[in-house]
């Protein structure tokens, strides 16, 4: 099964490939003549972007001053068939709050996006960098809520602090972030190929130096790449 699945992921990606490769320069050329900029396109978005960031923000607080109230009844309650379901919201809820906190960067990033592709003026660089400041507010909550949520977790930048979230978890638990992880650490890899093989492509056919951001991409590949191989070996040599 597994080996049909890599022919098949194989015969996909070379059908993508050349899908790409024919259509390239005609990517290109929409990209270099479509016109996203003006003063008064680039004001919506920063507006729109910004009420949707804010209106994430109270739905945040929200979820988070819940999950609390939750916690607070796990201490408050003799039975235990109700500290389970109260156990079970407050986790739900916790994990909402850092989904509902990275949407938020996400949003900020997209209106980075799509006012960069209008080539805004050098004086409008604020209408994209509104949004992203305004992530910083549900960024600095989610840091105070969850040292409130569980005051044995470890601060922001502390000194091993993977190591001592990771210790606060149940075996159960532990194995199951583990294996996401490094799911997801395997299919970033492939992902970041895959854009610098693209983003060094459309650069070379289109003429559209992309230098900056396939430097950005090379670097963020080697980081995470042999830094996980390095410390992999550091931990089989000592």
């Amino acid at each position: 099964m597994k080996v049909g699945r890599y022919i098949f992921f194989i015969i996909i990606g070379g059908i993508i490939g050349g899908l790409i490769g024919s259509n390239i320069e005609r990517v290109g050329t929409f990209i270099a003549s479509t016109n996203f900029s003006g003063s008064r396109l680039n004001l919506i978005i920063c507006v729109s972007t910004s009420l949707l960031i804010l209106a994430l923000m109270l739905y945040q607080w929200y979820v988070q001053q819940r999950s609390l109230k939750y916690k607070y009844m796990i201490s408050n309650v003799d039975d235990g068939s109700d500290i389970d379901h109260y156990e079970k919201q407050a986790t739900l809820d916790y994990n909402k709050v850092h989904i509902i906190a990275h949407l938020q960067l996400a949003i900020g990033f997209i209106a980075i996006f799509f006012i960069a592709l209008g080539n805004a003026a050098p004086n409008e660089f604020f209408y994209a960098l509104i949004p992203y400041l305004l992530t910083l507010i549900p960024s600095l909550m989610l840091g105070f809520y969850s040292r409130r949520f569980d005051a044995r977790l470890p601060k922001i930048a502390e000194k091993h602090y993977t190591e001592k979230a990771l210790a606060l978890l149940d075996d159960g638990e532990r194995h199951i972030v583990l294996i996401s992880m490094y799911k997801n650490y395997q299919v970033n890899l492939v992902l970041l190929i895959m854009a610098i093989v693209f983003i060094g492509i459309f650069s070379i056919y289109t003429g559209l130096n992309q230098t900056p951001g396939l430097l950005a991409l090379i670097v963020i590949f080697i980081y995470n790449s042999l830094g996980y191989l390095i410390k992999l070996r550091q931990f089989y040599k000592a």
